[in-house]
């Protein structure tokens, strides 16, 4: 399970040639995020492997960057689902050394341009953890928590005992993320059937694998019960289709019942060193930690795009549709 310091990153980069309607900060684009985790790959020491996981890419500034700066792949995609799952099992086929260390990401972070380089120096240290995330700040109690996972009362590391501190940041144990994450090929390997399969579970399946990787039951019995028995709560129509997620996600919770030895651990950076660059709506995730509230992301943006500037490439700072 050991990542030596030497070992060479390996990013997947996860990208979509259209965008959706969701709200965000006046400073977002498809490029601003391409070019930030550009920018934290050109400050390691040992330059990473890029590979570009693309769907329904058409030519353009984007795609050039692309193919000058790492291998371009065209994903048998259609939805964020079909070219996750496309991207891990191409991954996982790969002949390649278990311990190499895989970040998989989507396509719209805005990174730090030091998180590249924590995120390195994490995978070498905690050797003994298997999923490593730079976002999201829901931190566990491994105290309370049994087969339901409770959270702690703070976000971040502040306060955990057992937080890792690694050069300037924490890592502790954390709940979920989302599909932007990092784990090492042979763990993938593992791991590729349940990740598979909460892919195609519905809802927020992101959080739901991170649950049941970990030995947590990811729904409830009245969860499961209203899909696989959906009465008049759901149109006629919409049996089948409903009966057969409650299929998939019986078989998820199945399959979390997982054997001490086979549950595995979520760890989280604090602060977070990437930034989903959606305007937050109120409700829609737990307040950052207070290290993460501190970060300036429109700053970080700003250099960005600076840097950028310097090396020729344009970052268009609107939303494309």
């Amino acid at each position: 399970m050991s990542s030596g310091p030497r070992s060479r990153l390996r990013v997947l980069y996860r990208h979509y040639g259209g965008d959706n309607t969701k709200p965000r900060p006046p400073y977002y684009s498809k490029m601003l995020a391409l070019t930030s985790l550009l920018r934290a790959a050109d400050a390691l020491d040992t330059p990473p492997e890029l590979v570009y996981i693309n769907d329904q890419v058409r030519p353009g500034p984007v795609l050039s960057l692309m193919e000058s700066t790492g291998e371009v792949v065209e994903a048998r995609g259609g939805s964020d689902s079909r070219s996750y799952r496309f991207m891990l099992e191409r991954e996982a086929a790969r002949s390649a050394p278990a311990e190499q260390f895989l970040w998989f990401s989507e396509d719209d972070y805005l990174y730090r341009p030091d998180a590249l380089r924590h995120l390195v120096a994490g995978a070498a240290t905690l050797s003994d953890v298997d999923y490593l995330t730079m976002y999201g700040s829901r931190a566990l109690d491994t105290g309370a928590s049994g087969r339901r996972v409770v959270r702690r009362s703070v976000t971040g590391a502040a306060g955990d005992p057992a937080a890792v501190t690694i050069g300037d940041v924490q890592w502790y144990h954390a709940v979920s993320t989302t599909s932007t994450f990092g784990t090492r090929l042979g763990t993938l390997r593992e791991d590729l059937r349940l990740l598979n399969l909460c892919a195609v579970s519905g809802g927020s399946w992101d959080h739901t694998t991170a649950l049941a990787i970990a030995g947590f039951l990811p729904f409830t019995g009245a969860q499961l019960r209203a899909d696989l028995l959906p009465g008049r709560s759901v149109p006629l129509v919409g049996w089948p289709r409903t009966i057969m997620r409650g299929g998939v996600r019986l078989a998820v919770t199945a399959r979390s019942l997982r054997r001490p030895s086979h549950r595995r651990r979520l760890f989280a950076v604090d602060p977070e060193l990437i930034s989903h660059m959606e305007s937050e709506q109120p409700g829609s995730r737990p307040e950052p930690s207070a290290r993460t509230a501190a970060t300036d992301w429109a700053a970080i943006a700003e250099a960005t795009s600076a840097w950028a500037e310097e090396r020729g490439i344009s970052v268009d700072q609107q939303v494309t549709s």
